[in-house]
């Protein structure tokens, strides 16, 4: 933990600063970093512990279960798949759009749900001012190891719902996570509820639409069977489907897309953007993809109209609602008014929805979450 990072965090139950007590720890390969220590609260009687760099606000007694489970589960994918992929960079604004490197420079940026950390890495390569990024299970620990040590990055361990900052971010983000929490809409507010009125929010989730196959064939599978099954054993079956993946993805999705793009009359391939978007990965990042959606305890696929009233519940204006690959949806508001139209204008120009749902309001009919 870097000391500057106490000027942001706050105490769990009465929101008052916190100090550090006498006698931490430095970390041995990296003497800026608070290897071990105590975070006390200025105003009762709380304290929180520094380990291995890493100060920890969860409480399992007062956190949810399911997010507890949940948190545990991704953090052995992480353990399992630490690498850093040059090409996270594209992916991660591809989720993101339309924000972009430009946009999150110098802002004091929030991200919710941070797994290994590449995300967090990315923000810090743009030029953030600094980025807080936050995880519920070990997978804290892993991104300490890959990026604590680098300058404006903090890591802390917290739940979602339970975050130790006072509303002063300048924008907050979270990326294919919220719809693995137990009520992911509580996620979203409580990460909202961080952010400057005048910020800016972005979430990724999975979409309802389109995937009547993972819902219906998939999830049931995951949830009987592969979610609790012991991941030494959940490796080799996730290999034995990447491998397959893999070769469709390389060798009939790509070339099928390239001759769509000459070739109008060509019919899409069922699932083929997405399956054509993976393929730039090799097989080690297949197997992790494969792995994270077969161990996941909770998966929630979310309708347009629903996610977008998650902005107009949290307290946004409007919002800009992208469909991504045609599998997924990707969210963005802003206090700023001018800002928050210069977004959905950028949507707009690069619009490929077949459902003709790329931008949604936050006045869109309101519907119940679906699972």
């Amino acid at each position: 933990m870097k000391p500057s990072a106490l000027t942001h965090l706050v105490c769990l139950s009465c929101l008052s600063d916190l100090k550090l007590a006498d006698g931490q720890t430095l970390d041995s390969n990296h003497a800026e970093e608070i290897y071990a220590g105590t975070l006390s609260c200025t105003a009762c009687s709380r304290e929180y512990k520094i380990i291995r760099g890493v100060p920890r606000f969860v409480d399992e007694t007062e956190s949810s279960a399911t997010d507890i489970r949940t948190g545990a589960s991704f953090a052995e994918a992480w353990k399992r798949f630490p690498m850093m992929d040059e090409r996270y960079q594209k992916q991660f604004f591809d989720w993101i759009f339309p924000v972009d490197p430009e946009f999150v420079k110098d802002k004091v940026v929030l991200e919710c749900g941070c797994g290994k950390g590449r995300h967090a890495k990315l923000m810090q390569e743009a030029g953030v001012n600094a980025i807080f990024a936050v995880d519920i299970g070990e997978a804290i620990d892993v991104a300490y190891e890959n990026i604590g040590f680098l300058p404006g990055i903090h890591l802390i361990q917290a739940d979602i719902e339970k975050l130790p900052f006072r509303r002063e971010f300048d924008f907050a983000f979270s990326v294919g996570v919220l719809h693995h929490m137990e009520s992911p809409i509580s996620g979203f507010l409580s990460m909202s509820a961080k952010v400057k009125p005048t910020g800016a929010v972005t979430a990724w989730v999975y979409g309802r639409e389109s995937n009547w196959w993972l819902i219906g064939i998939i999830n049931p599978i995951r949830m009987l069977v592969t979610s609790k099954m012991p991941s030494s054993l959940l490796l080799p079956v996730a290999a034995s489907l990447a491998f397959p993946l893999e070769l469709y993805c390389k060798f009939v999705a790509r070339p099928w897309m390239n001759l769509r793009q000459t070739n109008k009359w060509i019919p899409p391939l069922f699932y083929g953007e997405y399956l054509n978007y993976i393929s730039q990965f090799g097989f080690t990042e297949l197997h992790h993809i494969v792995f994270d959606h077969l161990i996941a305890p909770v998966a929630y696929y979310v309708p347009r109209a629903y996610f977008a009233s998650w902005f107009k519940t949290a307290g946004w204006s409007d919002c800009v609602v992208r469909w991504h690959n045609r599998n997924s949806w990707s969210g963005f508001s802003s206090g700023n008014l001018e800002e928050l139209e210069l977004m959905r204008s950028r949507v707009k120009d690069v619009t490929d929805s077949y459902l003709g749902a790329s931008t949604a309001r936050a006045t869109d009919r309101q519907e119940s979450p679906e699972k």
